[in-house]
């Protein structure tokens, strides 16, 4: 729900970290995950719908890795592309919230919005999970004497490194 509305960090975060430990709990909390995605884009295309779109969009940049040039870009998709464009955003790193925001500024209806954010949201989710829980497995299989810190380190390396990187490149767009 935060990540859907107005935080900056990705649920995969959480979700991964969960898997760290216990990977069928991490996919279990991948559809809490899309659920509160769900209710953040619910909420996120309410406010589209009722804030004027200027005002939305100066807001909306206002959230660190989010431009004026991607709200408006999101919004050049939705017209182009409709619902698609839902689903293309994950791909290119572009937040879920912008989105919801447009599909509400452009009157969509909501039901089909929600509709089509299950198949945008929940698949990087799971394959996120899976991932890291895959290798946390492989890792402690492979070296099963070394310290649980090493796993976190690895972890919180590898989450640093993605955010370096997005701020740096997805984030100025």
């Amino acid at each position: 729900f935060a990540e859907a509305t107005a935080f900056f960090v990705v649920p995969d975060v959480w979700l991964s970290a969960v898997a760290v430990r216990n990977l069928p709990r991490g996919l279990a909390c991948a559809a809490s995950a899309t659920a509160g995605a769900l209710v953040g884009g619910a909420v996120m295309h309410r406010w589209g719908a009722r804030v004027p779109g200027d005002d939305s969009a100066r807001m909306l940049a206002r959230i660190p890795a989010v431009s004026s040039a991607m709200v408006a870009r999101v919004e050049r998709d939705m017209a182009a592309r409709g619902f698609t464009a839902v689903l293309l955003g994950p791909l290119r790193g572009t937040p879920y919230k912008l989105y919801a925001r447009t599909a509400g500024l452009r009157g969509d209806p909501l039901h089909r919005f929600l509709a089509w954010s299950v198949p945008a949201r929940a698949p990087r989710f799971v394959v996120v999970t899976a991932a890291v829980g895959g290798i946390s497995a492989l890792h402690g299989r492979l070296w099963p004497d070394a310290p649980e810190r090493v796993r976190w380190a690895i972890f919180g390396t590898g989450w640093t490194a993605f955010y370096a990187w997005y701020f740096r490149t997805v984030g100025r767009e």
